[in-house]
């Protein structure tokens, strides 16, 4: 018996999700930033101001890339740390003016790749993949 990795789901996802972060990556690598730092700089920029904990929980990424992206961010000057109001053990985050200026600035070049990467798929479509992915997703979030 063998595994028929052409119609196998997981590994067709894992390439497709290879080949998607690839073609996004056009855009913010040409800001010098890597993968991660982007992850981090989009998520923060979504929430405003976040611990390095709740960036983990809220991308699924590992806590060490995620530190590491963090550290590498502030010593550029794109984010700032602050200790919280309401738990001095907890540190938050937010973009820096420079931060936010770069966020803006790559925010519409992302998604007008995104508009690139679906154009090839009807509107309807477009809806579909969106629903089911975060179908399969809550599904998976359930299951771990």
């Amino acid at each position: 018996m063998s595994l028929n990795l052409n119609t196998f789901f997981p590994y067709q996802f894992s390439v497709l999700a290879q080949q998607v972060t690839a073609f996004i990556a056009q855009i913010y690598e040409e800001y010098g930033l890597t993968k991660m730092e982007w992850r981090v700089i989009a998520t923060i920029g979504y929430h405003d101001e976040i611990s390095a904990r709740d960036i983990c929980s809220f991308t699924h990424l590992d806590k060490m890339q995620v530190s590491r992206a963090i550290n590498r961010l502030i010593k550029r000057e794109l984010l700032q740390q602050q200790t919280s109001s309401e738990d001095r053990r907890k540190n938050l985050l937010n973009l820096s003016a420079e931060g936010e200026k770069l966020y803006q600035e790559i925010i519409p070049l992302v998604q007008v790749q995104e508009e690139r990467l679906l154009e090839g798929l009807t509107a309807g479509e477009c809806e579909q993949l969106k629903m089911l992915t975060q179908k399969l997703s809550a599904k998976l979030e359930k299951n771990s």
